[in-house]
């Protein structure tokens, strides 16, 4: 009787003890599964699906020779071209439950479906074009054109063993971050990595225009092909689409590791920056309507509300070489960020204000944090070089100052009261509901100073003649721990005359602390303990005067900071703490120090902000400024 382990795992069913490719086991139980197999060691399923994938590769000749090579060389009635994908790309089979892999034909290639490029370039056609070549829905006849989809045409091998993690409602919206969501683990995928595709045509025309063909294919290719578009697969490295915003950064920091623990700089860390930023800048608007609002933008895949999103990002580096020179596996990397639209607005008028909203959560990104992996931190390579255990932080930066709209502790203000303006002219234009009010401006449309008189802005408080999309009042959200609201964030700023000159990151690191500074009836690392003064919210809560108005308290591993499990150090397990930490970049050799703080229900933050408020008058200190909140 065979063994049911020598059938290959792309033969087996998706099923717990026979083939999983999406999940990721731990050590623990991979050792169960050698035992169940009878083997020494296992590798993850995905790993071994793909390392038998290859050895069938590896038994066939130069199979690569394949494409199209048996259609006419001519060029009248059939081309071929080729292009390579910026990142990665990928087709979902469809064959396998909960995983997505490529389409797999003829002598095992991945290959593109002549079906999904149809369908990409009648998205990029105009209906005059449409009906040129018969490719309207309601037509009777063939197509004058046919899609022989796309092969990739270089190593397409390396790197196939792609990982998603989805961790947004653990990274800002739960309060308890001891345990992660449910349906927030990481899973894996198969994916190519930056592969160079051949596609065919051939047309029936007697006179083929082969020039406005391929101007088509590549306006598809701008807006992606295949899977997971929005989040950067699929795209050209040529620049095409319907671009909103673009501009020219910089950027440093640790890279991200794939399955086999190899880094890997992805560019759909924008996405999920931004994505972010807008769950957190909305969810302060109307936290009910947040996610609806959010999904329409970026796309969404909740279950009943699937939506394709109106944005599409891709990032084209200067270079293909992104590894940091310094022998760190980290990045540094010079290159465009482009936003466009990839989706329908099925209102022109709002266009104005969509290319506003992408261009001002890009800013936002860039004053608050960065982008990637430990974005809350500023890059310690820079700022806190002794520290060389690990990769912390990252450091972004413009490349043309010309598009860098903060000089000074006043523009970051401003640049935060302008995104809450046109994130609320956004809802409003598309019938989303206001229901709270971030800051004392009450206008959507400007961004007055502090001191402006409310009544001549009130046209936010008089009823909208149209219907807007209500939340249910009866509907209780779960609070969002860092809903960007005046009653929930605070952030403070200073100007640090060099890298050198961190006031903040020396304290991430310090353990010590004055008996006398350490909060009454609290011990560092009790997180879920109520703040003094439930009633009122603690960004507004009047700040006692401390006993000590030169010394900082300490903020190391404790709720305001946060903490990776270290048994070594203490029993607190792993928590994203509720500061972030900004050395953002000016002239001369200046920075802004920001700090930003999402204090409710943290004793330690509380201590926190009481010490920076005494430092504000003092003259010996340079002098720490309350950014924003407005309150």
């Amino acid at each position: 009787m065979p063994d049911k382990n020598d059938v290959p795992l792309m033969f087996r069913s998706q099923v717990e003890g026979r083939c999983q490719l999406h999940r990721i086991y731990k050590s623990q139980h991979l050792h169960e599964i050698a035992q169940q197999e009878q083997v020494d060691r296992v590798d993850q399923y995905s790993v071994r699906w793909v390392n038998q994938w290859l050895e069938s590769q590896s038994e066939t000749e130069n199979p690569l020779s394949f494409s199209f090579k048996n259609y006419p060389k001519d060029g009248t009635h059939f081309q071929a071209e080729e292009y390579t994908i910026s990142w990665r790309f990928v087709t979902n089979g469809g064959q396998d439950d909960d995983v997505i892999r490529p389409v797999i034909g003829v002598f095992g290639l991945p290959f593109y479906p002549g079906s999904s490029m149809k369908g990409a370039f009648c998205q990029a056609c105009t209906e005059e074009q449409k009906q040129r070549y018969g490719l309207t829905k309601n037509s009777d006849r063939p197509s004058l054109l046919r899609f022989h989809g796309g092969y990739p045409i270089n190593d397409w091998t390396k790197q196939l063993v792609d990982i998603v993690h989805p961790q947004w409602k653990w990274q800002m919206k739960v309060t308890d971050t001891t345990k992660k969501p449910e349906g927030e683990s990481a899973f894996t995928l198969i994916s190519l990595y930056q592969p160079t595709l051949k596609f065919g045509i051939s047309s029936l025309l007697p006179e083929t225009n082969w020039n406005e063909i391929w101007e088509i294919w590549e306006r598809a290719l701008g807006s992606g092909i295949g899977c997971r578009v929005s989040t950067g697969y699929g795209l050209a490295n040529e620049t095409t689409g319907n671009v909103l915003y673009q501009v020219k950064l910089h950027g440093v920091g640790g890279a991200s590791k794939l399955l086999n623990n190899k880094a890997e700089f992805r560019t759909n860390i924008f996405r999920a920056a931004l994505r972010g930023h807008a769950l957190r800048l909305f969810s302060g608007l109307n936290p009910t309507l947040a996610e609806d609002i959010v999904d329409e933008l970026f796309g969404g895949i909740r279950s009943g509300k699937e939506k394709v999103g109106l944005l599409g990002m891709k990032f084209h580096p200067e270079s293909p070489e992104w590894l940091s020179a310094d022998g760190n596996e980290a990045y540094d990397v010079t290159g465009d960020l482009i936003w466009q639209l990839s989706g329908k607005l099925d209102n022109t008028e709002h266009r104005p204000c969509l290319e506003n909203l992408v261009e001002k959560l890009t800013q936002f990104g860039m004053l608050v944090g960065g982008f990637g992996k430990s974005w809350r931190r500023a890059d310690h390579r820079i700022f806190h070089p002794r520290y060389t255990k690990h990769l912390i932080g990252c450091h972004w930066s413009w490349v043309e100052e010309d598009n860098n709209p903060v000089k000074s502790l006043d523009d970051a203000t401003k640049l935060i009261e302008e995104t809450l303006n046109v994130a609320k002219e956004w809802m409003q234009k598309r019938d989303f509901e206001v229901t709270e009010h971030t800051s004392n401006q009450e206008s959507s449309t400007s961004s007055p100073t502090p001191n402006q008189n409310n009544t001549q802005n009130s046209q936010l408080k008089k009823p909208i003649p149209r219907l807007v999309k209500k939340q249910n009042p009866t509907t209780q959200e779960a609070e969002w721990r860092e809903k960007w609201h005046r009653h929930n964030v605070q952030v403070w700023g200073r100007i640090a005359e060099n890298a050198a000159d961190s006031k903040i990151i020396p304290l991430l690191h310090s353990p010590q602390q004055s008996r006398n500074q350490q909060p009454q009836n609290q011990r560092r690392g009790n997180y879920n303990q109520p703040t003094q003064n439930q009633s009122i919210p603690l960004a507004l809560q009047k700040a006692p005067k401390p006993n000590s108005q030169t010394s900082p308290p300490s903020i190391y591993r404790t709720c305001l900071t946060g903490c990776v499990k270290d048994d070594r150090k203490s029993n607190d397990p792993t928590r994203i703490g509720r500061l972030w930490h900004r050395m953002y970049p000016l002239k001369d050799g200046k920075y802004l120090e920001l700090v930003t703080i999402f204090p409710k229900g943290c004793a330690e933050a509380e201590a926190f902000i009481n010490w920076l408020s005494s430092l504000k008058n003092q003259k010996n200190q340079k002098e720490w400024k309350q950014v924003w909140c407005i309150g």
